[in-house]
């Protein structure tokens, strides 16, 4: 790797985001989310998602992706208003399977809480992540998240996956971590 340059994701990267999705969620979801969906619809369908999204007003969310080149190895969505109760929610964060483990997880889930940080700092994070997901929820609590509840989570798939609530009361603390995060 030559060296991770982030950047602001701009609407003609949505193909780039959704193939990168698409290929992490077929990576770590192939015992959670149906065959049919992950071999199926998933590449359209979240073309039409990050298309729709990278449309809207960028100023109360933000998405961020990490470059090596040209080569896209990650990005992170943080969403202000999803979900005000609980703070600002990470509502995506992947990495190309092949770089899982090399860093790249950890820079774009710093910056994002740089940036809720930025745009609201009285603010906590928070996340939903699928409990059978072990690797991602071994990254989150290596990054001090603590989970704040159990959920029945609907997915694109159109099943309900039992998810779990990740929360971050400080996320501007998450910047002074020095020890090693495993996962992304």
């Amino acid at each position: 790797m030559g060296g991770i340059r982030l950047s602001e994701g701009i609407l003609d990267d949505y193909k780039d985001i959704a193939a990168l999705q698409s290929e992490s969620w077929r990576s770590a979801y192939s015992d959670i989310l149906p065959a049919s969906y992950l071999d199926g619809p998933i590449l359209e369908e979240r073309r039409n998602h990050w298309k729709g999204l990278l449309s809207t007003d960028g100023e109360r969310r933000g998405i961020f992706l990490a470059k090596d080149g040209d080569a896209l190895l990650g990005f992170v969505c943080v969403l202000l208003d999803e979900d005000p109760e609980w703070g600002a929610r990470l509502d995506n964060i992947h990495v190309k399977p092949d770089y899982r483990g090399r860093g790249t997880g950890r820079v774009l889930f710093k910056y994002a809480a740089q940036w809720v940080s930025t745009h609201e700092p009285q603010w906590p994070m928070h996340l939903l992540v699928f409990e059978a997901n072990c690797r991602a929820r071994r990254f989150y609590e290596a990054l001090n998240g603590k989970i704040a509840g159990q959920y029945a989570q609907m997915t694109p798939a159109g099943v309900v996956v039992p998810s779990l609530r990740f929360l971050w009361e400080k996320p501007a603390t998450i910047a002074d971590l020095k020890r090693p995060v495993p996962g992304l």
